[in-house]
């Protein structure tokens, strides 16, 4: 990837965080009027006499609503650990074939990702974050519609950066076998970076998903969360939860 080193630099710059905080409050973007820009996405800003238009930040903002689902529009990297911040600093700056971020339920997976995501974003570097499950309902909806999956298959495959969330979630069918080692190798043969997240470690893909789709996974960057489920935590505490 051409951004690798600049996003790097920006993992690098969250790697003070101690522990994983509390979620932040959500401010997802309303429909009212900007008050930076009017909605117009620019804004005008004066030196020496000299005025210019410089984007608003509502642009980058819209873009992450529209990237990522509500619940972790307001994920960062600087809510996570050095530790893990620092991992995926290592990956971007050599990320082979991809990221596969494993563990159990309610670790903070998605979390991550979200974070990534957002940091990519940020910094104008495409990247697409889409569910496993959004893949197999976008298939299943050509053929309701007439239309071949062909259409879906090449968006997820050339995606510059594709995050496939939650993989495993679903009811393991052959038809969600087939379509995920089918993007999966699309996107290998063309050497573009994947991150996965899912519950399941490789050894539970390989022997109760399909071989094919562990063998593929395990040229990914593996990088292992542990601990309990922080919705459980949360629950048993009053307070929200934020997990996957």
């Amino acid at each position: 990837m051409q951004a690798v080193k600049e996003i790097a630099e920006k993992l690098a710059g969250h790697t003070t965080a101690a522990t994983l905080r509390e979620p932040m409050s959500e401010s997802p973007i309303s429909s009212s009027t900007c008050p930076e820009c009017g909605d117009t996405g620019w804004k005008l800003t004066e030196s020496d006499g000299h005025r210019a238009a410089v984007p608003c930040g509502c642009q980058k903002e819209r873009k992450i609503a529209a990237a990522l689902p509500q619940r972790y529009r307001q994920a960062r990297l600087s809510d996570f650990p050095a530790q893990i911040v620092e991992g995926v600093t290592a990956w971007f700056a050599k990320p082979g074939d991809g990221l596969l971020l494993c563990g159990p339920a309610g670790t903070g997976k998605t979390h991550l990702a979200a974070a990534i995501t957002r940091a990519c974003i940020e910094l104008g570097r495409p990247i697409m974050f889409r569910r496993a499950a959004d893949l197999f309902q976008a298939i299943r909806q050509t053929y309701d519609q007439g239309f071949t999956e062909e259409g879906v298959l090449a968006e997820y495959a050339k995606a510059r950066l594709l995050v496939l969330d939650d993989l495993g979630a679903g009811a393991l069918t052959d038809f969600e076998r087939r379509y995920t080692l089918e993007v999966l190798d699309r996107r290998l043969n063309a050497m573009l970076p994947t991150i996965v997240t899912t519950n399941w470690t490789l050894a539970q893909i390989r022997e109760q998903m399909d071989e094919r789709i562990a063998s593929r996974l395990s040229s990914f960057t593996l990088l292992a969360f542990a601990g309990r489920d922080r919705r459980e935590r949360k629950s048993h505490s009053g307070g929200p939860a934020n997990g996957r």
